[in-house]
């Protein structure tokens, strides 16, 4: 490893200087969250200034950071465990010499390579020389460079726009040779048809004809592999979308994949899962049990399809459930068949869930909701009144007889002659994040609603982006029906959010989920 320039070490004095300047930042954000707080709505020109002031700080303590004095070896041991717990490309061009001169020497930094450049990629090529073994016909010279490496690749992370180039792929990286360091698989196409059609399923092509051993990371977004000759891992996140029915893996090898993954962490199927029809009883289901799945995506398919899948797994300690684009029927007998499956849930996310208006569709939704006492967050995006109106309904009028007597019974036992208090729907719902993507969206329903049941949420939170679209006396009303309205920059996750999913990393058995990466923006 070649010697570092020497590190920087500030004098006494611009190190008072640099906290002297600390202090007075932070005197000037406190001013500036008074001022928030005084004025009681939002102010563009107050929260343009305080987003300066946080920036300014952030620059202030990285110059005060000791970081400069430490040896190589600390200083690439950090930059490693950057660079494998975030995704994205590892840049090392715009930064002070020494820290360049460390990154480019540990090898293992180049291991994940990023092609976002545009042909004949110098940038790209020259990540994959330091990685340490030193039209198509385009798609060639990046595939011949990058494949002689293909021992050496822990992340394969590519995105192709046309039909062709993506089958090309395919096919060249199956054979190049074993992927033996292959922990991360990810290809996306963006080009229609939107799903992978049925001509391409008949001829599938596996990731590798070699063993994967150390695969973790699976994501197939608008393609597909030949499922029969995936080599079983324990795999810690499994994405599949867009794919046709014929192009699905079967149930049997859908549940062998699970049954293989104890470590399983995240789930996610949109408009893909296991192979379907409509006459296969449910009682041949091999239903595996994930003790570590803590993230589940279900979105765009049909209700029968959604209950179908349900029946492949039991994972009680599922924390987080996203609901995507589910619309154009009937969603409420899935919804039936999730009640009770995910009694220790946190976050629940409904981005378009559409369920008909009528008695038996809100009992089978409250009854649902019931089930998940522990929610803390709730996430709406696109979601109707007949959605909303069910997060303010009293759950007592949907139980059988049985259970309300059982209620009573046991108030009586702890309270004796006390008045009955009626148990309240999600009584740990304290948190709500919304989109308004059109302007007859009234989120205003929901929070007022939870007032009036005296369970307010305690913070709202809502991107700046879609701000517009909100009338004024709309965010009046939110403002006015909940604790504090935070306007959050950008997609941003709020602070709970993040809190949630830390918590949730933290249940599982780390020696079967190696990594976890945050969410980066909000569903």
């Amino acid at each position: 490893m070649p010697e570092p320039t020497k590190a920087i070490v500030y004098s006494s004095k611009t190190q008072h200087e640099l906290r002297d300047s600390l202090r007075l930042i932070d005197t000037r954000i406190a001013q500036l969250e008074e001022r928030c707080n005084q004025l009681g709505r939002v102010s563009l020109e107050v929260e343009k200034d305080l987003y300066d002031a946080r920036i300014s700080r952030k620059l202030v303590v990285w110059r005060n950071l000791p970081i400069r004095q430490l040896p190589p070896e600390i200083l690439a041991t950090i930059f490693r465990y950057v660079v494998w717990s975030v995704p994205g490309p590892f840049e090392a061009n715009h930064t002070r010499r020494q820290f360049r001169e460390v990154a480019i020497a540990d090898q293992n930094l180049w291991n994940s390579i990023w092609f976002l450049d545009v042909y004949p990629w110098q940038r790209s090529l020259a990540s994959l020389e330091r990685s340490g073994i030193s039209s198509v016909a385009h798609l060639d010279h990046l595939l011949d460079a990058l494949l002689a490496k293909i021992s050496q690749i822990r992340v394969l992370l590519v995105r192709f726009e046309s039909m062709e180039l993506v089958e090309h792929f395919l096919k060249r990286f199956a054979i190049a040779g074993p992927p033996t360091l292959l922990e991360r698989y990810e290809v996306h196409r963006t080009s229609m048809p939107y799903l992978w059609p049925p001509e391409q399923a008949k001829s599938p092509v596996p990731i590798s004809v070699h063993p994967t051993p150390t695969l973790r990371w699976l994501c197939l977004d608008g393609v597909s592999i030949d499922f029969s000759k995936l080599h079983l891992t324990n795999l810690h996140t499994v994405n599949l979308r867009r794919m046709t029915l014929l192009s699905c893996p079967t149930s049997e090898k859908f549940s062998e994949i699970l049954s293989a993954s104890s470590g399983l962490f995240n789930l996610g199927l949109s408009a893909a899962g296991p192979r379907w029809t409509p006459v296969q009883p449910v009682a041949r289901i091999r239903r595996v049990v994930m003790p570590n799945l803590r993230d589940l995506l279900i979105g765009d398919m049909g209700c029968p399809f959604s209950i179908f899948i349900l029946n492949h797994f039991h994972a009680p300690r599922v924390m987080v459930l996203s609901l995507v684009h589910l619309r154009g029927q009937d969603y409420s007998a899935m919804l039936a068949a999730m009640t009770g499956m995910f009694p220790e849930l946190q976050l629940l996310s409904l981005d378009t869930l559409y369920i008909t208006k009528s008695d038996e569709t809100m009992r089978a939704v409250v009854l649902w909701l019931e089930s998940m006492p522990r929610i803390k967050m709730l996430k709406v995006v696109d979601v109707k009144h007949t959605i909303l109106d069910v997060f303010c309904q009293d759950p007592t009028q949907y139980w059988m007889q049985s259970q309300t007597d059982a209620y009573l019974r046991s108030w009586r036992e702890k309270n004796g002659d006390r008045e009955v208090v009626r148990p309240v729907l999600l009584p740990n719902l304290e948190y709500l994040y919304f989109k308004v993507t059109q302007p007859g969206d009234e989120i205003s329903v929901l929070t007022t609603a939870r007032k009036a049941i005296g369970r307010p949420f305690k913070t709202a939170y809502t991107p700046d982006v879609h701000l517009k679209t909100i009338p004024a006396e709309e965010l009046e009303k939110i403002r006015d029906s909940v604790g504090e309205l935070e306007i959050m920059d950008g997609m941003e996750p709020p602070p709970v959010e993040l809190d949630i999913h830390r918590g949730m990393a933290g249940t599982v058995d780390k020696s079967e989920t190696p990594y976890y990466i945050f969410p980066k923006t909000t569903a």
